[in-house]
């Protein structure tokens, strides 16, 4: 099984908000190949001349998809909901948008549940979700909401995917790393670090994909000269041994399509 997380940047290009990039999505997702696709900021149903953005994909894609809306048209800037997404090359046998709260931008923040059937006829359920970008304190509220749901998944395989906006101290292994961190998030007027939130989530029976079996950089934002690693694949600690690899997608035209870059993860 290969899973990709992918924040697409509610279908605009990074450079531009006039230009849709669901051409380069479609690259990026499809020369992949992966099974399973968690998408944040999608808008749906995004017009476009083939349809409803989202639509469009999964058929150029030849995949089901699943929308979990967080915000509600008349919550949103440009009157169309906004959320989280699953692509599955199996079809999805239910699912249901769960809310976490609000973020410090006021915009609300959710979590897609959905559950789909694999070749050998067992169900297995994704959850995707895109966390606040300036709290760890909301995040970790947002955290324990999605705990609301996940608690019913033990015992059971699942993944939980997406854009956490949240730091792994693993990735600063020393005083130098860290005070270089502090530095950089000063420049950008970013928030001071925490790394209370993937141990929190590590606490509730949680492996990080890409520290248990990363390949190259994981850093995934900005797409140009990524800085920081915020999106993750988390699996059960006990499906641990099930995980082959997990890595950043570096497609040529990722950078281009979005301003995050994609995770791929492999699974046995």
């Amino acid at each position: 099984m290969r899973v990709l997380t992918y924040n697409i940047h509610g279908w605009r290009t990074p450079t531009s908000e006039a230009a849709l990039n669901l051409d380069a999505v479609e690259q990026v997702i499809g020369d992949a190949d992966a099974d399973l696709v968690g998408l944040n900021e999608v808008f749906h149903p995004w017009p476009t001349d083939e349809g409803p953005a989202l639509a469009a994909l999964a058929a150029r894609l030849g995949l089901y998809f699943a929308f979990g809306p967080a915000m509600m048209a008349e919550q949103s800037p440009i009157g169309i909901p906004y959320g989280n997404a699953l692509l599955s090359r199996w079809p999805i046998l239910a699912y249901a948008a769960h809310r976490l709260g609000v973020g410090t931008d006021g915009e609300p923040r959710g979590l897609l549940e959905a559950r789909v059937r694999l070749p050998s006829g067992r169900p297995f359920t994704l959850y995707v979700t895109h966390l606040d970008h300036r709290s760890e304190t909301l995040r970790l509220e947002q955290w324990r909401a999605a705990l609301t749901w996940l608690t019913r998944e033990r015992g059971r395989p699942h993944l939980v995917i997406g854009d956490f906006n949240a730091l792994s101290a693993r990735d600063y292994p020393d005083e130098k790393a860290v005070r270089d961190l502090h530095a950089a998030r000063a420049a950008h007027t970013w928030p001071a670090p925490a790394f209370d939130l993937v141990a929190q989530i590590e606490k509730a029976g949680y492996g990080d994909a890409f520290a248990l079996a990363g390949v190259g950089d994981g850093a995934t934002f900005p797409a140009v000269a990524p800085e920081m690693r915020i999106d993750y694949i988390f699996l059960p600690a006990e499906r641990a041994g099930d995980l082959l690899r997990c890595w950043r997608w570096e497609h040529p035209l990722a950078a281009a399509a979005s301003d995050h870059l994609p995770v791929c993860a492999e699974l046995a």
